[in-house]
């Protein structure tokens, strides 16, 4: 026998010979180099790494795999690059078995960096097989590798990416909302890939989105599809107006409107246009806007609420009880005989004629229904009982000479201006009084007879509660 035969792996291998078996790896016999190689897997010696990459360009495949399972089970960032690049090998079960090491092995290792640099790699080589691999990488415990993995599936192009970054956005928008907390660089960089994905490809994925639980999924893919300003996502931004949350409405509705779409006249456009709140287009697709038009009063301003009156008027509707928004709904129409039989829920909807309505007449009628009810009010006047009578006088029978007269007596015995003095009465364009005028010339508001409005500065500003007019503004 000769003195020096080939080497002994099993003996090596028994002994956790990492040297031996490191030397074996340079031996003429492939047989020799795989087994050596084999042998070196389990022992994760990092002295190993570099003649074992340096093994992927040997001639025999059976060698080449050895190699590749060897650095897999090593793992760690100095087998990344190698076994990217073993993907590409000429021997498509040595592809596989690279790829498998990739996915499975380093997108899992326990060491961040490993699992960054495998990201930014599988991206860099645009490896369409990694696409499952990277997205279960998008809820990876470290920060830097869910940027890498969202870049490298941005890199990668696939649109099945869609719906799992949609759903890393939504989340990272949740963090906020609930801790004011987030991984900025994570959404943003999903952002951007979405950017970049969402063309007329990822329609399909954007649609199936739209059946996500998570309104904040649902509310992503609306604004997506609507982005793209096709006819080929009208269907499903009209689906969307049927979604149970109003922002999303509200954004299918507004994706809708820029690509001009034409809403019909049913229940599909009331639903459009009252996503849009726009109540008087929403009134004019008929009674299938009722429920609509009723559901929505109040979630709305009062501004809002008048045009959904008028809406109602319109479609010849009037509430089924006397409840508050019979209240609003009666207000706007100044029914105020029908508030009076509301009682106490028409409270609500008086103050807000009280407070914001344009007409000082109706806040005074407002005013005097609410003190019908028992609920008197410090404005809008400081004698509502001198201002209804003077507004009764002035809307009353007979001219307008025979209407001044009977108001300058009515003035005179309630003392609100003196003829024994030489005091005369200063009238308003309309013919109701607004202050008197002194022998010396001088002129008094008649400050009880006029409708009030305290501004910022503490200043208060009078006006004609006939016509509106406003008289004098004065600081306290």
């Amino acid at each position: 026998m000769p003195l020096f035969g080939p080497p002994n792996i099993a003996q090596l291998e028994a002994k956790r010979d990492a040297q031996g078996l490191i030397k074996a790896l340079a031996h003429k016999d492939a047989s020799i180099r795989m087994a050596a190689a084999e042998a070196l897997a389990p022992l994760r010696d990092p002295l190993a790494v570099e003649p074992l990459v340096a093994l992927l360009k040997d001639q025999d495949s059976g060698v080449r795999r050895a190699a590749v399972d060897a650095l897999a089970a090593r793992g760690g960032f100095r087998v990344v690059d190698p076994l990217v690049a073993a993907m590409d090998d000429r021997d498509p079960a040595i592809q596989l078995a690279a790829a498998t090491a990739v996915y499975r092995r380093l997108m899992t290792d326990p060491e961040a960096e490993t699992r960054r640099a495998t990201a930014n790699e599988l991206g860099r080589v645009h490896a369409a097989g990694a696409v499952q691999s990277l997205i279960k990488a998008l809820m990876d415990s470290d920060e830097g590798v869910r940027v890498a993995s969202v870049k490298a599936l941005q890199a990668i192009g696939d649109v099945e990416a869609v719906l799992p970054l949609i759903v890393v956005v939504a989340r990272e928008q949740a963090r906020v909302k609930s801790t004011g907390r987030s991984s900025q660089l994570v959404e943003r960089a999903a952002a951007q890939a979405l950017d970049a994905l969402c063309d007329a490809r990822a329609i399909g994925k954007l649609q199936e989105a739209l059946a996500n639980n998570n309104a904040d999924v649902r509310e992503i893919a609306v604004r997506r599809l609507a982005r793209l300003n096709s006819p080929e996502v009208a269907g499903a931004l009209a689906g969307s107006l049927n979604d149970d949350d109003p922002a999303i409405r509200r954004a299918a509705a507004r994706g809708l409107q820029e690509m001009g779409w034409k809403p019909p006249t049913d229940e599909t456009g009331a639903k459009y246009w009252a996503a849009l709140r726009e109540w008087r287009r929403c009134g004019e697709c008929g009674p299938v806007a009722i429920p609509l038009l009723v559901a929505s009063f109040d979630n709305v301003d009062p501004l809002e609420r008048a045009d959904i009156v008028a809406a109602l008027v319109q479609l010849q509707w009037e509430p089924p009880e006397n409840d508050a928004m019979a209240a609003h709904f009666w207000a706007a129409q100044r029914r105020w005989d029908k508030c009076l039989e509301i009682g106490a829920p028409a409270v609500e909807a008086l103050d807000v004629v009280l407070h914001t309505s344009p007409k000082w007449r109706d806040r005074i009628a407002a005013a005097g229904t609410l003190a019908a009810l028992g609920q008197t009010r410090p404005a809008p006047c400081a004698r509502l009982d001198l201002v209804q009578q003077a507004l009764d006088l002035l809307e009353g029978e007979g001219d307008a000479e025979t209407k001044r007269a009977s108001l300058e007596a009515f003035l005179a015995e309630h003392r609100q201006f003196n003829r024994r003095a030489s005091e005369e009465v200063a009238w308003c364009d309309c013919g109701y009084p607004a202050a008197r005028i002194r022998k010396d010339g001088l002129q008094e508001l008649m400050s009880d007879l006029l409708a009030f409005e305290k501004t910022s500065g503490n200043v208060t500003t009078y006006y004609c509660p006939s016509c509106g007019t406003r008289r004098a503004s004065l600081a306290a």
